[in-house]
C-alpha cells in the first residue's frame, strides 16, 4: 500500500490524538497537526474521526469547497533553514516566492500541481482531478542572498 499523506497523518492521529485538529466540511475532513494536512473523504477514513478534537477556528480558511486558489510553480531552489530543514521555493504567477518544507510537500507525490489560497499562507497540493489533497503552511523566509 502507497503510503500518501492521508495514511501517514491517519496514523499519527492513532499514535497522538492529542496532536491533532480535526476540521469538517460536511463530506470531506481536514486532519492537520497545526503545520500541514491532508482532506480526507469521512466515507474512506481510516480511523474513528469522533475522537480527533473538532476545531472551528480556521473553518472558511481552507474550505475546499469554496476555497479561491492560485496556481503555483514549484522551482528548483531550496535552502537550508536554521533548524537544519531544507525549504523548497514556490512562485505565484505575481512574482512572489513562498517557501514551504521539502520534506511535508514531499508527502504529496501523488500531486499534480499546486496552488495557493487569496492569503497565501498555505500551499495546496492538488490531484489529478482538480481536488485539493491537503495543506501545507507555508514558512517564512526573510533574506536570501543568492
Amino acid at each position: 500500500m502507497l503510503m500518501t499523506a492521508d495514511i501517514k497523518m491517519q496514523i499519527e492521529a492513532i499514535k497522538n490524538p492529542g496532536r491533532m485538529f480535526l476540521i469538517d466540511y460536511g463530506k470531506t475532513v481536514l486532519l492537520t497537526d497545526g503545520y500541514k494536512g491532508p482532506y480526507i473523504e469521512k466515507a474512506k477514513a481510516l480511523i474513528n474521526l469522533e475522537q480527533i478534537r473538532h476545531t472551528e477556528s480556521v473553518k472558511d480558511d481552507f474550505n475546499p469547497q469554496s476555497m479561491e486558489v492560485d496556481k503555483l510553480t514549484r522551482t528548483r531552489h531550496l535552502i537550508v533553514t536554521s533548524s537544519g530543514k531544507v525549504a523548497c521555493r514556490f512562485d505565484t504567477n505575481d512574482g512572489e516566492q513562498i517557501w514551504a518544507r521539502n520534506d511535508w510537500v514531499k508527502e504529496y507525490k501523488n500531486a499534480f500541481s499546486y496552488a495557493t489560497e487569496k492569503t497565501r499562507k498555505a500551499i495546496i497540493p492538488i490531484g489529478i482531478n482538480g481536488e485539493c489533497l491537503g495543506i501545507i503552511l507555508c514558512l517564512h523566509v526573510d533574506d536570501i542572498e543568492s
